[in-house]
């Protein structure tokens, strides 16, 4: 179903706005999508158009897509899943097909096309769309994407606020290992080796990695892998996979997709034949994501969960086909130990110019920090308190 919702004329033809309104129709247009994510900067493989699909009749049932793409000269050249939900009778609050799940939203723009055709009429297109807020979370806002989206927003009347988040810890792989070695600290370097010996006394200890898997593979696998992260502290919590309705049917369709694209690793670190550590890692354009971990709390003493990364990142090293590793969370102590720069990401907040739209903003950046402080002090606490505020 093709909506021009705004068009944007040059010499050589008209670019135009799709509407995309479920997962059938974004499966339609899949072939389309994921060859405008090849040409795009994105390098993760979530944004792909099955991934928001699984996402959308997985974890996002409750919400109403509608994902914007802009066509040109027979290719979209710019596209944006947009989720919409209803907060009562009046607000729509729009997000990405994104949780702390999953992370399947992104900005997918062809850099060698100019942003007058490709981000001018999708931002055209979002400013009719009739929504409150748009609240995104995660982006990596010094992508130049992102930037240049940001301005046209704000060329469109729009009211755009950018509150950074956290961190996101990058190995950069120059395939120079013993360099690479030589940046970490004295200590960081000793516990790995001596970790190593301590387990290796009672068994040897081997790293598998599955990059190639036929489909009757993949759920062993992977049942396999989320057992390791059920013998740790997310049991107890009952966060892990394996304790949450319906996430581990959800992972392995993820996994069986990414499977037939050639995108996934299943990785193990094992100590004679039982696992200890995990990682379901995502790979696309020579980068390695690590989507999701685990590791067995027998052996924390040990840290299996960063020998794994010891010797999986020896072997990235080792390939001329490996680019970086993406943490894709929070840097933390564990990957800041390995990263070699970081990014920054956070959250994107728009509403419209005006006496509401600066009502909603101003709310935003002055209220939202105090419920957030105030939330966090209860949670430590251990009192439970519900906000009525965008998570």
């Amino acid at each position: 179903m093709k909506k021009d919702l705004g068009k944007s004329r040059d010499r050589s033809g008209t670019s135009a706005v799709i509407a995309l309104t479920s997962a059938e129709q974004l499966r339609e247009r899949a072939e389309q999508w994921d060859d405008l994510w090849r040409r795009s900067d994105v390098v993760t493989p979530g944004p792909r158009a099955e991934m928001i699909a699984l996402w959308l009749e997985t974890v996002g049932q409750e919400g109403q897509l509608h994902a914007l793409a802009v066509e040109y000269e027979d290719q979209l050249v710019a596209a944006l899943p947009l989720v919409l939900w209803r907060s009562g009778r009046t607000l729509r609050r729009g997000t990405m097909p994104t949780d702390d799940w999953s992370g399947c939203g992104e900005l997918l723009w062809d850099p060698a096309v100019d942003a007058t055709i490709a981000l001018g009429p999708l931002v055209r297109a979002l400013h009719d769309l009739k929504w409150s807020l748009l609240w995104w979370n995660g982006l990596p806002l010094e992508t130049r994407r992102w930037r240049v989206f940001q301005q046209w927003l704000q060329a469109a009347g729009l009211l755009a606020f950018v509150d950074p988040q956290f961190e996101i810890g990058v190995v950069d792989i120059d395939h120079d290992w013993a360099t690479y070695q030589a940046g970490w600290s004295r200590m960081h370097r000793r516990n790995m080796k001596r970790y190593a010996r301590r387990l290796e006394k009672e068994a040897p200890l081997e790293l598998r990695v599955f990059s190639q898997l036929a489909p009757e593979q993949v759920e062993p696998l992977l049942h396999r892998g989320f057992a390791v992260e059920d013998r740790s502290w997310k049991a107890r919590s009952g966060s892990s996979v394996l304790r949450s309705d319906g996430m581990f049917a959800y992972f392995l369709r993820q996994a069986h997709q990414l499977a037939r694209w050639g995108q996934l690793e299943l990785v193990f670190l094992e100590l004679g034949d039982r696992p200890i550590a995990f990682e379901m890692g995502w790979k696309a354009k020579g980068v390695y994501h690590s989507a999701k971990v685990g590791y067995d709390e027998d052996y924390a003493a040990s840290s299996p969960g960063q020998l794994l990364r010891y010797r999986l990142f020896e072997r990235f090293f080792a390939d001329p086909q490996r680019k970086e590793v993406d943490f894709m969370g929070v840097l933390t102590d564990a990957t800041a130990k390995w990263s070699t720069r970081s990014y920054p990401a956070g959250r994107m907040v728009v509403t419209r110019s005006g006496l509401v739209g600066r009502a909603v903003m101003g709310g935003y950046r002055h209220v939202w920090p105090q419920l957030r402080s105030l939330h966090r002090r209860t949670r430590r606490q251990g009192n439970r308190v519900e906000l009525s505020v965008p998570a």
